[in-house]
């Protein structure tokens, strides 16, 4: 079977006709020369070949993932689409796959390349950035990336960034299981990390040290350590965020619900309080301008007054350096940089403001005192697997029971097609015919716990 772009309909040129064979020559003239137009339009579209086991084409199974993976459709989205370009003409093709097909496509793929990554895919030393999901069901997924150790660009990492090295699911994760993850990836990558990022969470600190690899703490939730030590068990702070999640609560279905302060995390809630005080401040400034009720149900914001001020003028700080070094990364312009800023907090009137200052000053001088050599940049964010995880948790299925399943390897497809360089479509080829269904689901066994709602099935429709 083959599929292919339907060509589009040409426009007139508008000139008054010729007579005789001139006519006909330039017409025949003007028809090569749309059909030579048209073969170049085309060319690299698709290469149309066969796939072996399979019924559809290279072309067709790649725009079938790329729509799931890189659009973000779901599978069943991704079928409407394909009958929708079908019905318009603009592709080709006898029957549309179905979403189980388009599932094992990604699954396949995403299997190739997970399993192919290895030393060979970084072009010197390589860094791991490790991190644990929240709950997935009574499953963790222990994910770890690799990224290039030398900071090469000014921009946070984005997937193609990174590529995805171990997954691994377990019920619970102590420092010796994710030990021997990291003794796996050193095997699967030939030689082990320079370093290690991730958050500071004991059992993976733990972990690193065991494994003697360097571990440098992310700098986002280091930071939000740092305020939450700080400011935690302050009465005036514990009243003031107890006024706001009481005014969320109240005002929610309410008219004044447009000037509610915005939500949290409700785990590591100081990672992004900082919008909360920037909520805050605004509403402090504006207070004179809210009418007679409003002012009464955000009366409790004067009250605050001097708490807000002190937070605004610490996240004024934290937040720039935060930025800086997730851009820029760990070196010595941005150490410098960094503590020429953190100065402000450090030489404030508040007391606390300066206890923050130093906590972060502290942080950056011992984390640089990590690198390998002194003119060398080393990553210091782990933000890029939350992201991963927040992708995946959209992407998974709203039944919770279902745990962790197969269609986890769209992650590192994912890594892979968001590359600068993306593969062709002749990838998928090589993809799909080197790995077999069988493959996965022997995966799935050696990976996976039983899915949950195949064992209710079992035993509730016995």
């Amino acid at each position: 079977m083959q599929a292919s772009l339907a060509s589009g309909a040409t426009e007139d040129s508008g000139f008054a006709p010729k007579s005789g064979k001139s006519q006909v020559k330039e017409k025949s003239n003007s028809r090569s020369t749309k059909n030579s137009r048209k073969k170049k339009q085309t060319s690299g579209m698709s290469s149309e070949q066969s796939i072996d086991r399979h019924k559809y084409t290279d072309f067709i199974v790649s725009l079938s993932v790329k729509l799931y993976v890189i659009c973000g459709s779901s599978l069943r989205m991704t079928v409407k689409i394909l009958r929708l370009l079908k019905e318009c003409k603009i592709l080709l093709m006898e029957d549309i796959p179905s979403p189980n097909s388009i599932a094992n496509w990604v699954q396949k793929s995403g299997s190739f390349v997970y399993e192919s990554t290895n030393g060979d895919n970084f072009a010197g030393s390589y860094a791991v950035i490790v991190d644990e999901s929240m709950m997935v069901g009574s499953e963790k997924l222990l994910v770890t990336l690799g990224v290039e150790a030398e900071k090469l660009d000014s921009n946070s990492l984005t997937e193609g960034d990174v590529r995805v090295l171990d997954m691994s699911v377990k019920s619970a994760w102590n420092s010796a299981g994710i030990g021997e993850v990291f003794e796996t990836v050193s095997v699967k990558m030939a030689s082990p990390p320079l370093y290690a990022v991730s958050d500071n969470a004991s059992t993976i600190s733990k972990a690193v040290r065991d494994q003697g690899y360097v571990h440098v703490r992310d700098v986002g939730h280091t930071f939000g350590l740092f305020v939450q030590q700080t400011y935690e068990k302050e009465d005036d702070f514990q009243t003031f965020i107890k006024e706001v999640n009481g005014v969320k609560f109240r005002e929610i279905m309410r008219s004044s619900a447009y000037l509610l302060p915005p939500k949290q995390r409700t785990i590591a809630r100081f990672m992004n309080i900082s919008g909360t005080v920037d909520w805050a401040y605004s509403m402090l400034k504006a207070y004179d301008q809210l009418n007679a009720e409003q002012q009464e149900i955000f009366s409790f914001i004067p009250q605050y007054r001097m708490l807000i001020n002190e937070l605004n003028d610490v996240f004024r700080v934290v937040n720039p350096v935060l930025q800086q070094l997730k851009n820029e990364g760990l070196s010595k312009e941005s150490l410098q940089w960094s503590l020429s800023k953190t100065s402000l907090l450090r030489l404030s009137s508040w007391k606390r403001a300066m206890s923050v200052g130093n906590l972060i000053e502290c942080y950056i001088k011992e984390e640089y005192g990590k690198l390998s050599e002194q003119n060398k940049k080393w990553h210091v964010s782990s933000d890029i697997i939350e992201s991963l995880f927040g992708i995946y948790k959209e992407r998974k299925s709203p039944n919770s029971m279902n745990g962790v399943t197969k269609q986890i390897f769209f992650l590192p497809l994912l890594t892979e097609m968001k590359r600068k360089i993306p593969p062709d479509t002749t990838c998928f080829k090589h993809y799909l015919e080197d790995v077999f269904l069988k493959d996965l689901d022997l995966w799935k066994t050696n990976h996976l716990s039983e899915n949950r709602v195949v064992k209710r099935n079992k035993l509730l429709c016995a």
